[in-house]
Formats: structure tokens, sequence, C-alpha cells
């Protein structure tokens, strides 16, 4: 073949993304070819098909990769490329808890699929995110793939990613040991692009001193702010549901007027950008008696469920988040199907079929619901067996390769 000929067929195959610097549509900056020899004569691939390739491989792969060469460290470690990976991972999410199997031994943090459980499939545990940590730690919050981790005793928090084995350093103390928790939470500051735990805690001997403290991981410090003037409704209601930027909890405030006196449920809301608070409505009921309010989250949608006048259990969804206007009846399902009552189930992910998994907070029994026929399914023969302290402990978490 002419010398001609090979130089033209050489320039047709090479990409615009094996220049030296240029930027791939996902806003992923190349600076080098990513052909692991160094050679670019010898990859047969676009440079697009393999960053397309590349994220959409698990976490665990992708660590391995990085071993390779230096263009596919700087590209796996790119800001944008976690990011992006991180959007594409969601789609997957697993279910994440702490394990024991004695009081003796540490605590195991554990991971399963997700979806396998709606065709009732024994879900492999996910070995190799495996972590182990002594049992005063909870788990109270996840975000991106990091789980926030809270010595109950110390009242200090560290980060950990079980997908690539990261742990952050643990944070000063927020208080001293006489203090005990009232609320907390944990969440993603979009704007200032830090994570933040929130923290309330009340002096055993003294129940009128409350104070209230918020750690910036990065920062490693405590600020206090001013306190709520709020109180939990129950131990369910400790735990804040983080839902666009903002932590919540189910609170109850008394209502003082010239003639009455009542107490009113409601959400209290903390924006973790502004650091301040306000409050939300709860969906309207029509004077039906309800009892046992319980926030969730759902398709990153911020939602409530209750009993109603003991024959009913229903849920709702907040569609725009701080829009009172938008709460909508998701699900009303009569007592008399549930084997245990209602309370004590919560919605925990949802698919597009209209299939939705509950589960039982105190049994760990897994449950499926159908939206388009009103079945209950209890055929799951699959519960969160040695699960610790449940209401801390079972969050919805996608691999990523985030890190601070």
């Amino acid at each position: 073949m002419p010398p001609s000929v090979r130089t033209k067929t050489h320039q047709k195959h090479t990409s615009p993304l094996r220049m030296n610097r240029d930027q791939h549509e996902n806003g992923i900056v190349l600076t080098h070819p990513l052909s692991p020899s160094g050679d670019e004569s010898r990859s047969d691939l676009p440079e697009e098909l393999i960053v397309e390739i590349l994220l959409r491989l698990p976490v665990r792969s992708l660590v391995q990769f990085k071993c390779i060469c230096k263009s596919w460290k700087t590209l796996i470690s790119d800001p944008k490329f976690v990011k992006r990976h991180l959007q594409i991972s969601s789609a997957e999410p697993n279910l994440i808890h702490l394990f024991f199997s004695q009081l003796s031994e540490p605590q195991k943090i554990v991971s399963y699929p997700l979806k396998p459980l709606f065709q009732n499939i024994l879900p492999p545990v996910n070995s190799s995110g495996m972590m182990k940590m002594k049992n005063q730690y909870w788990i109270i919050g996840s975000c991106n793939g990091l789980l926030c981790m809270y010595n109950r005793y110390h009242h200090c928090v560290k980060l950990r990613n079980p997908s690539i084995m990261f742990k952050s350093n643990k944070s000063p103390r927020a208080v001293s040991f006489e203090w005990m928790n009232i609320l907390y939470g944990f969440g993603f500051d979009r704007v200032n692009d830090k994570y933040k735990v929130l923290l309330v805690v009340r002096n055993k001997n003294d129940p009128n001193q409350i104070l209230t403290r918020v750690y910036t991981f990065g920062l490693d410090s405590w600020k206090t702010i001013p306190n709520f003037q709020i109180t939990p409704t129950g131990p369910f209601s400790l735990l804040g549901k983080f839902v666009s930027g903002n932590l919540n909890w189910i609170a109850k405030k008394r209502v003082v007027s010239v003639s009455s006196s009542q107490i009113v449920i409601l959400i209290l809301s903390f924006d973790l950008e502004k650091e301040t608070c306000k409050e939300l409505l709860l969906p309207q009921h029509d004077g039906d008696k309800v009892y046992g309010h319980t926030l969730y989250v759902l398709s990153n949608c911020l939602g409530v469920c209750y009993e109603t006048n003991k024959t009913h259990w229903v849920v709702w969804l907040m569609k725009e988040y701080g829009v009172v206007e938008s709460w909508t009846k998701f699900m009303i399902i009569p007592l008399d199907k549930f084997n245990k009552p209602p309370a004590i189930v919560i919605p925990v992910f949802v698919l597009e079929n209209g299939a939705v998994l509950l589960v039982n907070k105190y049994t760990s029994q897994f449950v499926l619901y159908d939206l388009n026929t009103g079945e209950l399914d209890y055929s799951l023969d699959y519960s969160l067996k040695g699960i610790s302290n449940f209401r801390h402990n079972l969050h919805i978490c996608c691999e990523s390769l985030v890190s601070l």
C-alpha cells in the first residue's frame, strides 16, 4: 500500500478525542490517549466508545483499571467522570445495612442488589464492599454512595464508601458524654459542594438545655446554630430524611390561640446550604383520625405514610419539594390486607411497572404491593436477618467512586 494511502487511513480512524486536550460530550476532559498500550495505532475503538463503556462498569472493575495506565487513572479519577458514573449507577441501587451475628463481634456494612428482590431472587451479598466496624456506630444517612457513620457514644462522625473502601478521618466530638441525642441527619449541600451532619442533643442533667450543632466534612469543626422549636414525635422521627438539599423530620408543635391550645403535627425542614429551618404542612386528611406519621423517600420525593380511622394505610408523595399543593396520594391500602399493623411498614423502592417494595420496620420482612391491582404479595422469602438497629441502619445506596 502506498504511504499516502496508509496516512489517509490512519487519519480516518483518529478520533478528535485523541488530540492533546479535548472534551467528551459528557463534559469529561481527556488529556492523553486512552489506549492502555500508549500506542494509538493499536486502539480499535473510538475514544468516545471507550469512555461510554467505562462509565457503565461496576466500581470494583474501575478501581482495578486505574492501575492499567496513567491515562485510565486520570480519566477514572476525573470529577466529571465520577459524577457521570454516579448518575448511571443510581439506576441500579443497593440495599445497605449493618449486620452482626453476635453482639460481641464487630458489625459489618453489607449491601445487596435491590431489584432482584422484586423477582423473589435472593440477592448475593456484596462481599467486596464489606467493612467491619465497632458496634457503637449507626448509619445515619446515605448520599452519592457515601455512608455517614455516627458514633452514638462519643458523638463523632465519619464517612465511608464501601465500594472503594474509602474511610474519612473521624470528626472531633460534637459534645461531651452528658448529652443525649434528639435529632440527627446527613446530606449534601450542592451549592457549596459539602457534606454536612446536623446533630441536636439534650443535656441529661438538665432536660431544658438543648444544643444544635452542624459539622461540615472538610472543615473539621462543629458549629453551633440556633435551636429548633420542635419536638420529635417518636423513635422513628429522630433520623432526618434527605431530599433536595434539605433534612426533614416529623415533629409536633403546640399552637396556642386566645381560646385554645392544640398540638399540630408537621414536617420540620432544615436547609443544608442556608443552615436555616422552616415548617412544611402535611397533606390534608379531611378530618380523619390519623396515627403513626412516618417520613420516607421514594423516587427522590419526600413522602409520608400513616393509618387513617384505623381502617386504611395511606401513603402520600410530595411531587415538588417544598410545595404543599404538590402532595399526591400514592397508595391507600385497607388494613385488613396486612399481616401486621401497617404503622411499622414503609415503602422502600418503586419500579416503573408499578411494583412497590415495602418493608416491616420490626420484623425486617419484605412485602410487594402492585399499584395496578392493589394486591399485596407476601411470598417474598427474604428478610434482613441480623440487622442492627433497623430505624437507623437500612438505607438505599448506589455504587460510586465518590470520596472527599
